[in-house]
């Protein structure tokens, strides 16, 4: 085992990797290992280097020492008469020295400046022997940036939607019932209110006729308000604005104009009973444009969840991917189904039923 030959804190000279020049270092650590030596330059840098590039100052002052002593003994050497040809060789080296104390005034500028400059190709090639010790910032900049990095690729290896493990609504076997309980609940609630005493006692109400609970031009009329509450939500008016990011990234747009559609229906009922239409036609027939409208919907669903079938895994309903066909049918299985920019979901939710009931 080689025994250290500098202290840690010693002030050394130590050789920039890659060229000849030494420059003033402090000695910081010591690896047994590796036996290398770091050291900190002044402008604090810190390298690792070998025992071979770090020399003791005292060695370089008494070089200097040698080089200088050893001058004059050339020059007298230079003058010796036994030797007349050495005039002109004397003559020469006497010219020489200006340029030597030149050479040497811009080597000692080049050793004072290097540090501060970028090393050359050669000096980067040197680099690769050695361990480059960066500072503390420059490592917690590097680790922040690999982070992120890593992040931004793991985002899209994410899986977009998984099935669903949590069932609502009692599962398979209460959505189900729910399927057709919703439905027949509105229709017991109709035929309560148009007996003249609608309490529990005369539980059950009479049924009308399976014909009269059918007409088509009060399917024609509710067609017609359907599709006039959704030209009213194309309208280009009212303010855009984004929904939540969806799990790919996306963010669909949606036009928040409901206010407006509002105002469009209480004009359009205002100038129906300013030129004196029969409105009550609305209560006369209720009990029919429920069974029509509830017709309507489940086509509606029973459309859409076929379409679902051939929509992309991460445009799936989170609640509705459990893979039970009546529990998705019921729940939802796309999470925003679109015609183009018409959001089915976001317009049904509230246009033709809210605001056919404030209207009413």
């Amino acid at each position: 085992m080689p025994n250290r030959r500098f202290a840690d804190g010693e002030v050394v000279m130590g050789r920039w990797p890659g060229s000849i020049l030494y420059y003033e270092v402090q000695v910081t650590s010591y690896d047994d290992v590796s036996h290398l030596y770091t050291v900190k330059y002044k402008d604090g840098t810190e390298l690792a280097l070998k025992e071979s590039d770090v020399r003791s100052q005292s060695s370089f002052k008494h070089r200097k020492s040698q080089s200088s002593s050893s001058s004059p003994s050339r020059r007298s050497t230079s003058r010796s008469p036994g030797r007349p040809a050495k005039g002109r060789r004397r003559s020469s080296s006497q010219s020489r020295e200006p340029e030597d104390d030149k050479k040497k005034a811009i080597q000692e500028t080049n050793l004072a400046l290097l540090p501060k400059l970028k090393p050359d190709l050669e000096i980067e090639r040197g680099l690769e022997q050695y361990i480059l010790r960066p500072r503390r910032e420059e490592k917690e900049k590097e680790e922040i940036y690999s982070e992120k990095k890593i992040s931004e690729a793991i985002k899209p290896i994410e899986k977009a939607s998984s099935k669903t493990k949590e069932l609502e609504f009692g599962g398979r076997i209460g959505t189900f019932v729910l399927i057709f309980f919703l439905p027949a609940t509105v229709f017991y609630l109709l035929l309560m209110c148009k007996q003249d005493d609608p309490s529990l006692m005369n539980f059950p109400p009479p049924l009308p006729a399976l014909e009269s609970l059918w007409e088509a031009r009060v399917f024609g009329v509710f067609l017609l308000w359907f599709f006039l509450q959704a030209l009213f939500y194309l309208l280009p008016i009212g303010k855009v604005v984004e929904g939540l990011p969806l799990s790919n990234g996306r963010k669909l747009q949606y036009q928040i104009n409901g206010f407006y559609a509002f105002i469009l229906t209480a004009t359009a009922i205002g100038t129906l009973l300013y030129f004196q239409f029969e409105l009550c036609y609305l209560y006369d027939h209720f009990m029919q444009f429920a069974v029509s409208a509830a017709a309507f919907s489940m086509v509606l669903s029973i459309y859409l969840y076929i379409r679902s079938l051939k929509a992309p895994e991460e445009e799936l309903a989170p609640g509705g991917n459990s893979g039970y066909f009546v529990y998705d049918f019921f729940t939802g299985h796309e999470l925003n189904p679109r015609i183009g920019n018409f959001d089915l979901k976001y317009f049904c939710e509230l246009r033709p039923g809210l605001i056919g009931w404030v209207s009413q």
